[in-house]
């Protein structure tokens, strides 16, 4: 498969790693049909959380802190983005 140009099947990106994941987001081209968009925003959020599986094995304590900023956030009405990790 030509990950530059090819966007890959769901089922290639529930299965992908983490490092897969960040190289398909950073490389392929916008997205021009319903499907291929809907592949992104799929991959996009499987990257985002292995991204956080991932901190929480190798710095615990970062997302630990980061978890402290999201609830900070939350007790002042500002609803986050992103998820906890």
């Amino acid at each position: 498969m030509d990950w530059k140009r090819t966007y890959p099947a769901l089922a290639t990106v529930m299965a992908a790693s983490f490092e897969t994941l960040c190289t398909w987001c950073a490389n392929l081209p916008a997205p021009q049909t319903d499907v291929e968009r809907t592949v992104l925003r799929r991959l996009k959020a499987r990257r985002d959380e292995l991204a956080g599986q991932q901190l929480r094995e190798k710095a615990p304590h970062l997302a630990d802190k980061f978890n402290d900023i999201i609830d900070r956030m939350e007790r002042l009405g500002i609803k986050s983005p992103v998820q906890r990790m």
